[in-house]
C-alpha cells in the first residue's frame, strides 16, 4: 500500500485505532534495533531529530512513510507528539506494545487534566472510548489559547512551545514519579521560564522579537492568571541569580532544554555577543550543567537551526499576531478540504441522476429545467455537507473550524477517515 492511499488522517476521530492497525499491518513499522540501543539521550537525540523539542515536524519516528504534506501543522505535531510518547513507553518496557496498556497508561498519566477548553473537558466526558478521550487530550496539548483582535478565542491556531515537557514527564511518570500532571507540568514551565527571562535581560531591556517569543512561552505554559502576571512582570524588572537558582528544577534532559532554548531566544535577532555567552554559562552552572554539556546542548541547537531554517520554527513565526492566525486557520481547512477531494467527488458519483446530467451537458447544452434539476441535486449535496456550505460562506476559512469543533457531526459519511477493522469490545483501544 502507497502511502498517497493510506486512509489516515491524524487529528480526526479514530486515528489512534487507526495508527495501531497500521502498526499491525506493517505499513507503519517500529525500528526495534533503534528501540534497544543503550544511549541515555536517545530520547533527547531522537526529538532533536524529528524537531519535537522546538514543536516543529521536522519528520516521524513510525510515520515517515506516510504523506507528511496532507497533514496540517496540528495533525502533524499531534502524530508526533503520540509517536514520542509511544517510543518512550516501548523503550522502558522493552517489548512490543499493546494498545490498550499504552492508551490507559498514558491516560492515568494525564489524570486531572480533560482538556484545554470547556468544549474539549465536554468531549472529554461524553468519549466512550478510552482512545477517543487520549485523541481529545493529545489534541488539546498540540495547540494553545491565544487572544487577537482583542477577543479571547479558544480556537488553537499556535503550537504549543512546551510540547516536549510531556514527554519529560511521561518518562519520570514511567519511572515512578506520580506525582498530578499539572502540578509538574506547572513547576517545570515555571522553571523554563526563569531561565529564559534571565538570559533575555543581560542587557536590562528585552528585544521586541525576544518578548514576542516570551509571551508565546508563557501561552504555551497554560499557567494560572497570578503566575502569568509575575512571570510579564518579570519580563520587564528581570530574575536575580540567586532567586533563579531556588526556583530552577534539576532534571538532566530538562536542564539541557532550558539551555538551548535560551541559545534559541537570543539567536532569534542576533548573533550571541560575549557578555551574553558569559549570562549563558552562568545559566548553565545554574542549571548544574558541565561545560561539555553546555557545548553539546549549543551544538544541538544551531546544528537543528541549520537544519531547519529560522522560517521554518515555529516558535519564531508565532507571535500571537492576528495576520498569523488567520492564515494558519484557513490553510488549515483548505488543507483538510482538499485532501478529502476525492471523497466530494465520491458524493457527486453516488447521486446517479446527477452524473447522468453532467455526462450529458458534455455533449449537448442541457434545458433550463435539466440545469435547474442539477443546480437542485448541487444544493442537496451541500446539505448532506454541511461543513462545505459553510467552507464556501463569506468568512467561512473562520466560521468552520468554531461550528466543526462545536459540531463535528456535521463531517458527512464520505469524509470520514481513519476507518479500521471492527473489533470486539475487548480488543477496543
Amino acid at each position: 500500500m502507497s502511502s498517497t492511499n493510506i486512509d489516515f488522517s491524524p487529528g480526526s476521530k479514530n486515528w489512534i485505532a487507526k495508527f495501531f492497525e497500521l502498526l499491525d499491518l506493517g505499513v507503519l513499522s517500529i525500528d526495534n534495533d533503534l528501540i534497544h540501543q543503550n544511549e541515555s539521550n536517545l530520547t533527547h537525540f531522537i526529538s532533536h531529530q524529528t524537531g519535537l523539542i522546538y514543536g516543529t515536524a521536522n519528520s516521524f519516528i513510525f510515520s515517515n512513510n506516510l504523506d507528511k504534506k496532507r497533514f496540517n501543522t496540528d495533525e502533524q505535531l499531534q502524530l508526533l507528539l503520540f509517536e514520542t510518547l509511544l517510543f518512550t513507553y516501548i523503550r522502558k518496557q522493552q517489548k512490543p506494545p499493546n494498545a490498550k496498556e499504552f492508551t490507559s497508561t498514558l491516560l492515568e498519566f494525564y489524570k486531572g487534566f480533560n482538556g484545554a477548553g470547556l468544549i474539549e473537558r465536554l468531549r472529554y466526558k461524553m468519549a466512550r472510548q478510552p482512545s477517543s478521550q487520549l485523541e481529545i487530550l493529545l489534541a488539546s496539548r498540540v495547540g494553545i489559547k491565544s487572544s487577537f483582535l482583542g477577543a479571547n478565542f479558544w480556537l488553537h491556531h499556535l503550537s504549543n512551545a512546551f510540547i516536549f515537557l510531556d514527554v519529560i514527564l511521561f518518562r519520570a511518570f514511567l519511572e515512578g514519579n506520580r506525582a498530578p500532571f499539572l502540578t509538574m507540568h506547572e513547576r517545570y514551565t515555571s522553571s523554563v521560564l526563569n531561565g529564559l527571562i534571565y538570559v533575555a535581560l543581560i542587557d536590562g531591556r528585552v528585544e521586541e522579537k525576544e518578548r514576542k517569543i516570551l509571551m508565546h512561552f508563557i501561552a504555551s505554559a497554560a499557567l494560572s492568571q497570578n503566575l502569568k502576571q509575575r512571570y510579564k512582570e518579570r519580563i520587564q524588572i528581570g530574575i536575580p541569580f540567586k532567586l533563579l537558582q531556588q526556583e530552577l528544577i534539576h532534571d538532566k534532559l530538562l536542564s539541557q532544554i532550558t539551555y538551548e532554548f535560551g541559545h534559541l531566544l537570543i539567536r532569534s535577532s542576533h548573533m550571541i555577543t560575549t557578555e551574553e555567552r558569559l549570562k549563558l554559562e552562568s545559566l548553565g552552572q545554574a542549571l548544574q550543567l558541565n561545560p561539555s554539556q553546555m557545548l553539546l546542548s549549543e551544538e544541538m541547537c544551531m546544528a537543528f537551526i541549520a537544519h531547519s531554517g529560522t522560517n521554518e520554527l515555529l516558535v519564531y513565526k508565532q507571535s500571537i499576531e492576528a495576520s498569523f492566525a488567520f492564515k494558519e486557520t484557513s490553510k488549515r481547512w483548505l488543507r483538510i478540504i482538499g485532501r478529502n477531494r476525492d471523497r466530494l467527488l465520491t458524493e457527486i458519483r453516488e447521486s446517479k441522476e446527477l452524473m447522468a446530467l453532467l455526462q450529458k451537458s458534455t455533449k449537448e447544452e442541457l434545458s433550463a429545467e435539466e440545469k435547474e434539476q442539477v443546480k437542485e441535486q448541487f444544493y442537496d449535496i451541500l446539505k448532506s455537507m454541511p461543513s462545505l456550505a459553510l467552507f464556501l460562506l463569506p468568512g467561512g476559512t473562520l466560521l468552520l473550524p468554531i461550528v466543526m469543533k462545536l459540531v463535528p457531526e456535521l463531517i458527512p459519511s464520505a469524509f470520514k477517515v481513519n476507518e479500521v477493522e471492527k473489533k470486539t469490545n475487548e480488543d477496543e483501544v
